[in-house]
């Protein structure tokens, strides 16, 4: 077995050089590199219950695909990291880089570029093609008359351009399908309408035909007046429907098929250069997940039949019109290849650029365009519809490109190029173009390639394209099935309502109308040209999608993400189990000793050899020119070989003699150097078999270790390949052939173990040169490239990637038992196990034989055999992330961690938190960056909500969304066991816009997050990972934003710290026996350190503490401290406010008060504000019940006699007008037929003065009643109507008018009255505003029928114009609506006159008792006080008592106990505005003057400091003195005088003169000097006693230069930046 021991050096060659390391590429666990075998640590972690939202970067925007690497941390350091700009505004700087070095592409008229540009003006227009630029109103002549006209589930999406519209009736039939019952015939139906026709009648017109599944439709959307395409089961009878689908035969409910629609700017795809075509990744109806397309609703159950299918081809059609011009750019980067001559490596740089756009990594081109939009979509469960727009450039002969030379200089000799892109540059917008398409969320995909010469001149032709991804907006329109019914009447709807299935209904109808964003279409409609540019910008502006943005940290780093969703598709990269077996154990080829190398006959030793001239020998490569061309040696078919091959590839005759010829021509045996010492024999191969005892295992791969592969050349000979010759003893590829059989492993006749039976068998070529230990997998599933390997090739002709593993037979069961008497066989349960299964075997041979010549070498060792289960687990409603890691990373597995948006819940439908850019509107790291925003970017609630929520859910760190999701959640909330009916949705609303923090029209103020930026006041950022029960975790959420949760009024309702005014008053007077019960927090409560735990946003969310302190209660009290866990607190100004709110609590609003009442307190709950006047606590009655109110004397009695000049002339009422139920707010204003506009422009000519003064801004005023009928959901009118009035200067107005139908303009001296106004709209049909963009309007004529005068047109008043910046109309509750759940209570009047004691009563002919109140400011009011009512008046120069109710408790009947905490109003704007509350001095009445016992008791004023100073400091005592003086109180004894020192103690005294020094002194910092006025309390009968005073103080710094050898230390400097 000489051949086992061979040396691996000819002896006594001497010593040699070292032999090379292996080299191989890196494996990148993914996509691209399958070459070498390691180890690695392959983890799935569970983030969260899914759905979330996904991983985010640092900015907090949604990562999709390689980006989510920004978003996973390994040991707390991101995997990758992004240098693209937060900004995408363009610089100056880079404007400059771009005027550098462009040229404009062709954008002529009939160009892509200026098709594009026209096709999106004509959108701008759709409102002068319909009412309203809806869909289902433009005109339709083709077709029956179905559902013609205006569809009422189209919604009022202008200025947005509506594109299409779809509506499905989906609900479940009490019959069943084939029942007779149906609810007006609607039950099964599903329209589509479609903006078919678009012309730009712009000189010269363009139109752009249409195509639906693949062919130009010539019968609908031809013309103007056949514009509309709509298809339906009963829509049209002529729709060709398709019913192979399922092979049913669908009838009259035909499948509605929109496999594809697409514009094109001509009739075929030869001939086109534009095409934009609408995409979805959910394709039509998924009958497993029981949702439906474009919407993913759910429905209690449907018929999959019923449904169309929609965009199903729409990326084959996309892939179809631009493959033409990516085989072009393909065909570029093979023609410059390096292994072809003449080969342009600028040219192949190029190409590969362009491809790279479409995320192509190597291969063919085949449907890469297609893959790359899917890839976009990966992990990605549903999104809406988009619009991909393609616009070619090719070009033939330009001279503008000829222009141009790309390079940028030489580096080694070699050219390198400019940065250069085609970017998009507008007439207007010039270079800003493309980055404000991308802030309104288009992306872009430069795939374009010019032509290029080897010096870098372009030489006048461009390939390619730009690929457009629009974002389309969407508006819905819901009506329930019970809606319909009760309009239809009849026996449908007396079913429906005596049906147990009534919860079946709710949501029958829907209607999404999809549309281009009014924003996008007008920046399109600028675009001049496409420039080839060079570029400076960062890689964001580069190619987005190109990733070269991307930083890495760790390498051969894969992740993959699921999002959570209950149907997600199971992780792509961890289907598999994989099991190791190592082995390492060499493999031997079969050895021949019989036989010699010979020639074939009629061949002879040549230099070089003819391939195939030699049999009986090792195998190798001839050493002739093809002996380095890769096709000749290695691919299927390739037969350079020394010895002949069959037709499997394998060779032919092979043995171990080497014989060749050397560099003189003699032929020379290389392998018989040892004969003599080393006896030889034939010997078979020696494979390694390994067995598979696991049944569940179906595949398996091998690893194989390389360590020496390689030939030596005899001769001095030059292949093709080779740039110079090869001298003699070079090295150069060997070839080596393995075979893996799998098969079963049985039993022998003698009954022994180990009969192989096989099942499959799979041969390989290797072909390399290879110097060091190189591992290699053959059938490893994870390798997902797109070309074979470079050096290994299966020659049975499957698998070309080489990873789809070696198949092991079927598991066959040996232990089957009887398990009934009839006979019946199956498997006996728990007896599948791998002693129960015939066992399976993997075999690796190695074919090629070995061979004791000194110049071959083909050593290889089985590493490992790894055994396959499959298990493709979805993991549903679990958000997941599989990470796999290279082991030559990490010394140990780290620790991860992820960045993410957690779980989507339930938000209102007019809830918009996030950009379009994906950024956070209520986020801003600077006051600049809040302030550079535009202010409609900043709208988080657009327009009223209607009390519906969207139909997906999504993000939100908002508190009170996440409680309403934990309340209303089956699976895991208490959805199962509450009517959601039931909860108090719109309390819940004012509490959301609260915590984010908006104004009134919901745009975002936000408050400080403490490092000069904005958030939202409240949020919450919290994972429940400990089983926490449900209760709990509901109180949790609420207490983040200082709120409860209660069961009230047979309703679930909420309650938070807000500002709100009070609602109540409880006096002596109206609470049982007239007493309240205070008390206070003890001591070791009143904290004044509060420690709050928080984890920073800021700093990857490691935990932080933020200690706040009240100065003045620790100099008091000394301190009392609490630690306070911030539970869903990420930012320290939050934490910040949550602990000055504790200590405020704690210290300040220091008091509880308990008392009893009764049927009154019914008009409070938990949370709410009242006010309490205890004369008891403050000496004076200020209070009193109403005992007459006169209307013709305008006058009040009250039950108290009041002192006039102790009171403020303010009188509060209680005024009790009783509260809206939520309920009755969703079905008085939520489901109210109306809209409204907040504000727009009106333009226009003056057609004359009275014309001019309409023009200017109109803002929303309220609404005026409409038509009392307008109930029925399809009815075009409104039931309220919205009143605008212009700007206050104008006294204008614009309303609607029932009496004409139309929108009025009249001045504000003119009354809201029928037939009143100057110009009336000239339309009669439109009750929207729309029909103001007509461009007429008439004067107003009372004497005509219409009462429409002479018609005028203008110019400038258009639909974009009074639609202002894209606002679009909403409806639902007003804000001022929502005041109704807690309207006012009280009653606030001025009051000019109050009389109170015997002489002004009876002076003013009033009978004698309580004190009469006239006078008031608002007169109006007094009909609607109740006698019996509480009031109060304000005490001078005393601040109000207001106490928050705590709780409420039934004691007896009609009696309730009260508990309260007092209450200060203006702790909000001091926590969060640092605007400090200024209360009264004196709040109780025994600090005025009143009289006791005829003595008149006074405080006196307090004394005002006015110095402060320090003395000269003496430098033998090292000390120094203060001295303060004051001015002089009248009446007083003398004066208290105290200085404070800076370690807090107090030095005092007392004086008569008005100054004082304090000397010897010997502390630095701040000192403190008070002093008040002594007061004289014991005079005689008749004199006046006074109080001390109150302090006046002033502080002072010492620091002398002289004391700065003091040995203390202290504060120098401080500096605030």
């Amino acid at each position: 077995m000489n051949h086992i021991l061979k040396k691996r050096a000819i002896a006594g060659a001497g010593g040699g050089n070292e032999p090379k390391p292996p080299v191989y590429k890196p494996p990148e666990l993914g996509d691209l590199q399958y070459g070498a075998s390691h180890s690695f640590a392959e983890t799935i972690d569970l983030i969260s219950d899914g759905p979330i939202e996904g991983i985010v970067d640092r900015e907090g925007r949604v990562l999709e695909g390689l980006r989510i690497l920004q978003g996973i941390y390994l040991d707390d350091t991101p995997v990758a990291v992004s240098n693209k700009p937060t900004d995408l505004t363009i610089s100056d700087v880079e404007i400059e880089a771009l005027e550098v070095l462009n040229c404009e592409l062709a954008n002529g008229n009939n160009t892509a570029t200026k098709n594009c540009q026209k096709f999106f003006e004509e959108l701008s227009n759709a409102d002068l093609r319909s009412s309203s630029a809806r869909v289902s109103g433009l005109p339709r002549t083709v077709g029956n008359n179905f559902n013609k006209g205006l569809n009422a589930l189209e919604g009022d999406a202008w200025a947005d351009c509506p594109l299409f519209f779809v509506k499905w009736y989906r609900f479940w039939s009490v019959g069943g399908h084939n029942s007779n019952f149906s609810v007006g015939g609607w039950a099964r139906q599903h329209d589509f309408y479609l903006r078919a026709f678009i012309k730009n009648r712009i000189s010269p017109e363009e139109t752009f035909p249409w195509f639906l599944n693949g062919k130009r439709n010539t019968v609908y959307g031809t013309n103007d007046e056949n514009a509309l395409y709509q298809a339906g089961p009963l829509a049209d009878a002529n729709y060709e429907f398709d019913t192979s689908i399922g092979g049913r035969n669908v009838g009259t409910y035909g499948l509605i098929n929109h496999k594809d629609v697409f514009w094109l700017d001509d009739s075929t795809f030869s001939s086109a250069n534009f095409m934009c075509c609408p995409f979805t990744n959910v394709a039509g109806w998924d009958s497993e997940t029981d949702t439906d397309p474009l919407g993913r609703m759910s429905i209690q159950e449907h018929w999959d039949w019923e449904y169309g299918y929609f965009f199903d081809d729409a990326l084959t059609r996309l892939q179809e019109f631009v493959t033409t011009e990516i085989d072009a750019i393909y065909q570029l980067f093979l023609d410059n290849q390096e292994s072809e001559e003449n080969a342009n490596s600028l040219q192949r740089t190029l190409a590969e650029k362009a491809l790279s756009a479409l995320g192509w990594r190597g291969g063919g081109s085949v449907d890469l365009l297609k893959n790359h939009i899917l890839s976009l979509y990966e992990g990605i469960t549903y999104e809406e519809p988009c619009l991909y727009t393609i616009v070619k450039v090719n070009e033939e002969d330009s001279d503008e490109l000829t222009t141009l030379n790309l390079s940028a200089g030489e580096k080694d000799g070699v050219i390198e190029l400019e940065n250069m892109m085609t970017r998009p540059f507008g007439t207007s917008n010039e270079w800003s173009l493309k980055n404000l398409l991308e802030e309104e969320g288009v992306e872009f995909f430069d795939v374009t390639c010019p032509t290029i010469d080897t010096s870098g001149n372009l030489t006048g032709e461009m390939k390619g394209f730009v690929l457009m991804k629009v974002p389309l907006s969407i508006e819905t329109q819901t009506i329930s099935v019970l809606e319909i019914a009760r309009e239809q009447g009849g026996r449908s709807f007396r079913r429906i309502e005596n049906s147990n299935n009534l919860d079946r209904y709710q949501d029958g109808v829907l209607g999404k109308t999809y549309c281009v964003p009014k924003e996008i279409y007008t920046l399109l409609k600028d675009l001049q040209s496409f420039k080839y540019a060079k570029s400076q910008l960062p890689a964001r502006f580069l190619g987005k999608h190109g990733l070269t943005d991307l930083k890495f940290n760790f390498s051969n780093i894969l992740a993959e993400f699921r999002n959570g969703s209950e149907y997600q598709e199971p992780l792509n990269y961890f289907r598999t189990v994989f099991i190791d077996h190592l082995y390492n154990r060499e493999l031997f080829g079969p050895f021949n000793a019989s036989k010699q190398s010979q020639l074939v006959a009629g061949q002879n030793h040549s230099r070089p050899e003819v391939k195939g001239s030699y049999q009986y020998a090792p195998q190798r490569l001839s050493m002739n020119a093809e002996m380095l061309n890769r096709p000749a040696v290695l691919l299927e078919g390739a037969d350079n070989y020394n010895l002949q091959v069959d037709v499997n590839g394998l060779p032919l005759k092979e043995g171990s003699d080497d014989q060749r010829v050397d560099n003189a021509d003699d032929l020379l045996n290389y392998s018989n150097w040892a004969n003599r010492s080393l006896a030889n024999w034939d010997e078979d191969a020696v494979p390694v078999v390994h067995t598979v005892y696991n049944p569940n295992v179906t595949r398996a791969f091998v690893s194989l270790n390389i360590s020496a592969l390689n030939d030596t050349l005899t001769y001095k000979h030059k292949p093709e390949a080779a740039d110079d010759p090869l001298d003699i003893a070079s090295k150069f590829p060997a070839v080596l052939n393995i075979k893996v059989e799998t098969g079963t492993l049985g039993l022998n006749s003698d009954g022994s173990e180990g009969l192989q039976t096989p099942y499959k068998t799979y041969t390989y070529r290797i072909v390399a040169l290879i110097e060091g230990n190189t591992i290699i997998d053959i059938g490893n599933p994870d390798y997902r490239g797109d070309s074979t390997r470079e050096f290994i090739v299966n020659l049975d002709g499957g698998d070309p990637n080489l990873n789809a593993g070696f198949e092991l037979p079927p598991t066959i069961n040996n232990k089957q038992v009887i398990l009934s008497a009839n006979g019946e066989q199956g498997i006996e349960a728990g007896t599948i196990d791998q002693d129960s299964t015939e066992k399976r075997y993997v075999k690796i041979t190695k074919l090629s034989y070995e061979t004791n010549s000194v110049l071959i070498n083909k050593v290889v060792q089985l590493g490992k055999v790894t055994e396959i289960i499959d298990v493709s687990l979805p993991y549903p409603f679990s958000a997941i992330v599989g990470t796999r890691l290279d082991s030559r990373s990490f010394t140990s597995i780290p620790r991860r961690s992820f960045d993410c948006k957690l779980k989507r819940v339930k938000v209102p439908s007019n809830y918009f938190p996030i950009s379009k850019t994906k950024l956070d509107k209520r986020y801003y790291n600077s006051q600049a960056a809040f302030d550079n925003t535009n202010k409609k970017d900043r709208q988080v609630y657009k327009g009223d909500w209607d009390g519906s929520f969207k139909a997906q859910p999504e993000w939100t760190d908002n508190p009170a969304w996440i409680l309403y999701d934990l309340l209303t959640n089956q699976r895991y909330g208490m959805g199962s066991h509450i009517n959601i009916n039931e909860i108090n949705i719109w309390e819940l609303y004012r509490i959301g816009r609260f915590c984010d923090a908006v104004d009134d029209e919901g745009y975002f103020e936000g408050v400080t997050d403490g490092r000069g930026g904005k958030e939202p006041r409240f949020s919450c950022n919290i994972v429940f990972e400990q089983g926490q029960k449900i209760f709990d975790a509901i109180n949790t959420i609420a207490a983040i934003f200082r709120g409860r949760v209660f069961f009230s009024n047979s309703s679930i309702n909420f309650v938070d710290d807000r500002p709100r005014e009070p609602v109540n008053i409880f006096t002596n007077e109206n609470v049982k026996d007239g007493l309240f019960f205070y008390s206070n927090n003890r001591r070791d409560e009143q904290f004044n350190v509060i420690e709050v735990g928080f984890k920073d946003r800021f700093d990857n969310f490691s935990p932080k503490i933020e200690v706040v302190e009240d100065e003045d209660s620790i100099k008091e009290k000394g301190i009392f401290k609490k630690r306070i866990e911030g539970v869903g607190i990420t930012s320290r100004a939050m934490a910040r406010r949550v602990a000055q709110h504790q200590i405020f609590s704690k210290i300040k609003e220091n008091q509880q008060v308990a008392f009893t009442a009764g049927l009154e307190t019914l008009l409070c709950q938990p949370g709410d504000l009242v006010f309490i006047e205890d004369d008891l606590k403050t000496n004076k009655a200020n209070f009193g019940k109403v005992l007459d109110v006169d209307l013709e004397k305008e006058i009040i009695r009250v039950s108290n006699t009041y002192s006039p000049s102790e009171m403020n002339p303010v009188l509060t009422v209680m005024n009790p007008t009783g509260a809206d139920g939520f309920d009755e707010i969703e079905t008085g204003f939520a489901t109210l037929r109306r809209q409204r506009y907040q504000e727009f422009t009106v333009t226009g000519e003056n057609i004359d003065v009275a014309w001019a003064r309409y023009t200017g801004v109109y803002n929303f005023s309220g609404y005026t009643d409409g038509y009392t009928g307008a109930t029925q959901p399809l009815d075009p009118r409104y039931k309220q109507y919205a009143l605008y009035t212009g700007i206050p200067s104008s006294g204008t107005m614009l309303y609607f008018e029932t009496g004409v139908t139309g929108w009025v303009f009249a001045s504000g001296t003119q009354a809201l009255n029928l037939f009143s106004g100057d110009f009336i709209s000239e339309s009669t049909g439109d009750h929207t505003l729309a029909a103001m963009g007509t461009g007429k309007i008439a004067e107003f004529d009372f004497t005509a029928a219409n009462r429409r005068g002479t018609l005028h047109s203008f110019e400038g008043f258009d639909s974009e114009a009074y639609i202002g910046a894209g606002s679009r109309p909403t409806h639902g509750v007003l804000t001022s609506e929502l005041e109704g759940l807690k309207p006012e209570q009280l009653t606030v009047l001025n009051v000019t006159t109050i009389l109170a004691n015997e002489d002004q009563l009876t002076g003013a002919g009033y009978n004698n008792y309580g004190s009469v109140l006239s006078g008031f400011d608002r007169p109006e009011v007094l009909p609607f006080i109740k006698l019996g009512s509480s009031t109060k008046l304000e005490i001078k120069d005393a601040s109000p008592f207001i106490y928050k109710v705590v709780s409420m408790k039934g004691e007896r009947t009609n009696e309730y106990l009260v508990t309260a905490t007092k209450y200060e109003t203006g702790k909000f704007e001091l926590i969060e505005d640092n605007i400090s509350i200024e209360n009264e001095a004196d709040t109780f009445s025994y600090q005025k003057c009143q009289t006791i016992n005829k003595i008149v008791y006074c405080p006196l004023d307090a004394p005002v400091i006015n110095s402060v100073i320090s003395g000269v400091p003496d430098a033998t005592t090292d000390t120094f003195s203060i001295t303060g003086n004051w001015s002089a109180v009248a009446n007083s004894s003398g004066y208290g005088v105290e200085l404070v020192y800076p370690n807090g103690i107090t030095e005092s005294t007392s004086v008569t003169t008005t100054g004082h020094q304090f000397s010897d002194l010997d502390q630095v910092g701040v000192f403190n000097y008070r002093v008040n006025a002594l007061g004289n309390n014991a005079k005689a009968d008749g004199a006046n006693a006074y109080f001390d005073s109150d302090y006046d103080s002033s502080g002072i710094f010492v620091v002398y230069d002289d004391l700065l050898t003091f040995s203390k230390s202290f504060v120098d400097q401080i500096q605030i930046l």
